[in-house]
């Protein structure tokens, strides 16, 4: 890669970081940006999301080269700290010396003569030895999982009173992995074997899921710029959300002909119904607009006829929906705390009190949902969060409310190597 051009990509890198750093784009948003060569998306991807998912970490190492403790950075110099850090920890590629000259050609544009010095001095130090998180040691569990693996301590604290120690590790460890991709083959139009080929012939490797879920999971390559993708000849999304779907309707809905999907962007489990059942009528429903429009591209793409999508708040359904649907599913808003792998940007943003205003609208969403639900139908509630106030104890109340509601199935999914954390619950409507 010529100087230039590193130049350039590293730039895009400090620039992607520090706007989600102030909230300003999504991780999501900013992983959108295109590049001439895939290698340089490559590395732009994997350094953005790297040091947010090894945040914490990151700081605690760079505060160990430090001559005063706690001291405050200015932000872009922190963030070009961390991108250097990261790359000594966590990448092979990349030589020391390149990492020290790019940082400080970095610092040179956007700090002063003392900031990079100090960016140098601290890299030099730094590249001299080889660290190592996984020997660090630690005064108390919830240290060690905090700093280890780059879970706020607060939320570290949570999962250990609601689940134990041992969990809460094994969540932690789970947390930072690189997730898988994974694909779900829209069998309206292509076999699970055939799309293995078509894709192959495009470079693309993948192997099947077992199971019978019609899923796919990436082995190799980029799968949005192939022409199988472009036909619709797949959907991208976790293993987990796949599930949801399949819960509903599994020994139930063969009589089943409307299906309400509540907060529906951008269009998965819409899409998971229809390609179980294809003579479900789909009302794939979300109250923003720009939600409703990504769920209309999708379910244009993959060319699926009986989804509708609408622009609908879940929480005031009109009196033409009450008791018009056998199946509601109703996705709820939650914390995310199941989708750290994807999501790194997450644990920083959501605080343990966040929790209490996302119960509060979960309900009015489950209320209003059950409404819509004629006698005899089933709703299905999820999140993909692990925390019991947004999960058991909020169905725990509703049934309590709802004598006409009973719970006839549930399903956990972990976080771990395989899928997203999800939480599932089947509720039947007795009268």
């Amino acid at each position: 890669m010529e100087t230039e051009e590193i130049e350039m990509l590293r730039n895009e890198i400090l620039k992607a970081l520090l706007a989600i750093d102030s909230g300003e784009e999504s991780l999501e948003d900013v992983l959108k940006i295109e590049f001439k060569n895939e290698k340089d998306a490559g590395l732009y991807r994997e350094i953005v999301k790297g040091v947010f998912r090894h945040k914490i970490t990151l700081d605690y190492a760079i505060q160990s080269f430090m001559n005063r403790k706690n001291q405050k950075l200015h932000k872009p110099i922190e963030m070009i700290l961390r991108m250097a850090f990261y790359q000594w920890i966590y990448l092979d590629r990349v030589p020391a010396h390149a990492i020290v000259n790019e940082s400080v050609k970095l610092a040179k544009k956007v700090g002063h003569k003392g900031s990079v010095g100090f960016v140098n001095a601290i890299l030099r130090k730094a590249t001299k030895e080889k660290i190592h998180p996984e020997e660090w040691k630690f005064s108390s569990i919830e240290e060690e999982i905090s700093i280890k693996y780059s879970l706020p301590m607060e939320l570290t604290s949570y999962l250990i009173n609601s689940y134990g120690e041992d969990w809460t590790l094994d969540f932690a460890r789970h947390s930072i992995e690189i997730p898988a991709t994974d694909l779900k083959v829209n069998t309206s139009k292509i076999s699970t074997e055939d799309l293995m080929e078509s894709l192959a012939k495009e470079g693309i490797r993948c192997k099947e899921i077992p199971g019978d879920l019609d899923a796919l999971r990436l082995v190799r390559g980029n799968i949005f710029s192939t022409r199988a993708f472009k036909k619709g000849l797949f959907y991208v999304q976790d293993l987990a959300a796949m599930e949801v779907a399949d819960f509903a309707l599994k020994g139930q809905g063969n009589g089943f002909k409307k299906a309400l999907d509540v907060c529906g962007a951008p269009g998965g489990k819409s899409i998971d119904l229809a390609l179980i059942k294809p003579d479900l009528e789909i009302q794939c429903c979300d109250v923003s607009v720009k939600k409703v429009k990504r769920i209309q591209e999708n379910i244009q793409r993959l060319d699926l006829k009986n989804i509708s999508p609408k622009l609908r708040d879940g929480q005031r359904p009109s009196k033409i929906e009450k008791e018009a649907f056998d199946l509601v599913v109703l996705d709820a808003p939650c914390s995310g705390f199941g989708l750290l792998k994807r999501k790194p940007e997450i644990k920083y943003r959501r605080t343990i009190k966040d929790i209490n205003s996302l119960v509060k609208l979960q309900k009015s969403l489950l209320e209003a949902s059950a409404t819509c639900l004629r006698p005899g139908g089933i709703l299905v509630y999820s999140t993909c969060t692990i925390s019991k106030e947004e999960n058991e104890y909020l169905v725990e109340e509703f049934l309590k409310n709802r004598k006409d509601f009973t719970l006839v199935d549930q399903k956990f999914l972990p976080l771990n190597q395989e899928t997203d954390g999800f939480k599932m619950f089947k509720l039947v409507k007795t009268c």
